[in-house]
């Protein structure tokens, strides 16, 4: 028998002209107290820059927040934006949030799908999957060892004292957007769990797909 469906919040946090921040920032809390009395497993936050679309362009400011207003729902980025990030701070900042939440937190990663969000910062989207790559190899080390050694092409670490753990072990959930057959791949060989969007004639195939390689 197969597991039960559960539901989740998924938000955006976007800006609302006639609301103060404050206001929405407070909101948005009232709400998460209120999903976690009722029913709801899950609340993703996305990350988001030089936008309305999300206004919580550090998703760990926020779900550190939220973390203190809830008790037993799950809290986590959808995604964080790796490229974005030092892989370092990211893994200290992500066993800072595991703790804070006592172990609820779900952790989302990604590369970023928008050019110009990614081009503010300085960074060349056609190289942002190269180090989305790296930077996660560097945070599952981080996660998993209690010191930090990488020599690669955008970051390098040597023998850094990690004196920070998750809650959750080895690591909290990974959370992966994948949006291709070689996404799913990437995904199950790496044992991330997947996200999908889209009519069910582009999701259908890619959950079949995630089944049969996960079951290889």
């Amino acid at each position: 028998m197969g597991q039960p469906i559960r539901f989740g919040l998924f938000d955006h946090l976007e800006r609302r002209d006639a609301e103060s921040l404050t206001a929405l920032y407070e909101s948005r809390l009232a709400l998460l107290e209120m999903a976690d009395a009722g029913p709801w497993y899950s609340y993703h936050l996305a990350e988001h820059h030089a936008t309305p679309l999300g206004m919580a362009p550090s998703p760990n400011v926020f779900l550190a927040a939220a973390s203190q207003r809830t008790r037993r729902i799950r809290l986590g980025s959808l995604v964080y934006l790796l490229p974005l990030y030092s892989p370092l701070r990211l893994v200290e900042e992500i066993c800072m949030l595991d703790q804070l939440t006592d172990g609820r937190l779900d952790v989302g990663i990604g590369s970023g799908i928008s050019p110009f969000e990614i081009g503010h910062h300085g960074i060349d989207f056609m190289q942002s999957r190269d180090i989305y790559d790296e930077a996660l190899e560097v945070i599952l080390k981080g996660l998993t060892h209690p010191r930090l050694d990488h020599r690669g092409k955008h970051f390098r670490y040597r023998d850094v004292p990690l004196v920070l753990q998750p809650k959750q072990q080895p690591h909290p959930p990974l959370w992966y957007g994948a949006r291709s057959e070689a996404s799913i791949q990437f995904a199950v060989e790496r044992g991330i769990n997947i996200i999908l969007a889209g009519p069910n004639a582009v999701v259908a195939p890619l959950v079949k797909l995630h089944a049969a390689l996960r079951q290889e």
